[in-house]
């Protein structure tokens, strides 16, 4: 059967399903240490989650990897303990949950490659380049070039113009020119036309044009562009206070009431709730904002919310399940 039939169900799974990449080396090393079937399949799935994330750290409770690994939970463990002798992976543990306090939260597995195996990666083989060497005795493809670009061959690194020479040039271009050029920059296109007319030499169109291809494979065509996170986005919804917060936060208010031995206005708590949920503390993190709350309380400077609508209520939170704390 041709490899190229579209039936074959082995193209299909090559060219349509996901599969894993694991390097040779690092299979060989794993097999010179006699690991167990299950060891090496705990490694090569959080080795694939690594990868595709590009951080080499996943987050998968213990039962999730159980289960896709087709593996028993006890099985797992002994895996981790033996990798982890191996450091063949780091496991951390990041404590409780901080949306459920009372559940310990899924432990971050960042996956390792063992220290004399880097010390002999030089002595591998590395992988052939993915453009193919031209066959012996064919001659070598000639691409031609357009007559419009052939101009900006001139633009050599020995011939580049200066940022000042280069701003001049720019500022040369006439308002059609400069609509063109804008439309193909955003566009990611490499040619342009000049008007007849044009107030450029043939170098300093060849610079533009040099200008415009660059741009164009600054990325792919429709690809979006990075978007990279400089603040944590705010929730879109009211955040509301856990049981255990009001607990502590109540706890805090009756020390203070017993050091100054009078009791707290009764709507006090009520107001350092709403601060801490919708007022002036919500930036904040919920045990930074109870501290700030209480230490002003102490201070004498607590001063009721001026946006705390009067018909508010306190709004407790829903009844939380306790899990076993060791449970991931």
């Amino acid at each position: 059967m041709p490899i190229e039939s579209r039936g074959d169900p082995r193209v299909t799974l090559m060219r349509d399903k996901f599969f894993t990449m694991r390097p040779k080396p690092l299979e060989r090393w794993l097999w010179q240490q006699g690991l167990p079937a299950s060891a090496e399949r705990v490694y090569w799935y959080h080795w694939d989650l690594g990868a595709r994330n590009g951080t080499w750290c996943s987050q998968v409770s213990l039962r999730v990897v159980a289960r896709e690994c087709c593996l028993d939970p006890a099985t797992v463990t002994r895996a981790y303990q033996l990798l982890r002798r191996l450091e063949l992976l780091r496991r951390e543990d990041p404590g409780r949950d901080p949306r459920n306090p009372f559940q310990q939260a899924t432990a971050v597995t960042e996956i390792r490659v063992p220290r004399d195996l880097v010390h002999a990666l030089a002595r591998e083989p590395n992988r052939r380049s993915s453009r193919p060497d031209p066959q012996p005795g064919l001659p070598t493809p000639v691409v031609p070039v357009p007559a419009e670009s052939a101009p900006a061959t001139a633009a050599t690194p020995a011939t580049l113009p200066s940022r000042d020479e280069s701003r001049e040039i720019f500022a040369r271009l006439s308002a059609g020119e400069r609509s063109r050029f804008a439309a193909a920059s955003a566009h990611r296109r490499g040619t342009l036309e000049f008007d007849a007319d044009t107030r450029l030499t043939a170098p300093e169109r060849a610079h533009v044009l040099a200008t415009l291809d660059s741009l164009a494979r600054a990325r792919p065509a429709g690809a979006p562009a990075p978007v990279v996170a400089t603040t944590v986005p705010r929730e879109s919804a009211p955040r509301r206070l856990s049981a255990l917060d009001v607990i502590r936060l109540q706890k805090g208010l009756r020390t203070l009431a017993a050091a100054r031995a009078e009791a707290p206005p009764a709507s006090l708590l009520g107001e350092v709730v709403y601060a801490a949920e919708e007022g002036a503390l919500a930036k904040y993190p919920v045990p930074l904002a109870l501290n700030i709350a209480l230490k002003k309380i102490r201070e004498g400077a607590w001063s009721s919310p001026h946006r705390m609508p009067p018909d508010w209520s306190l709004r407790r939170a829903l009844p939380e399940t306790c899990m076993a704390a060791g449970r991931i």
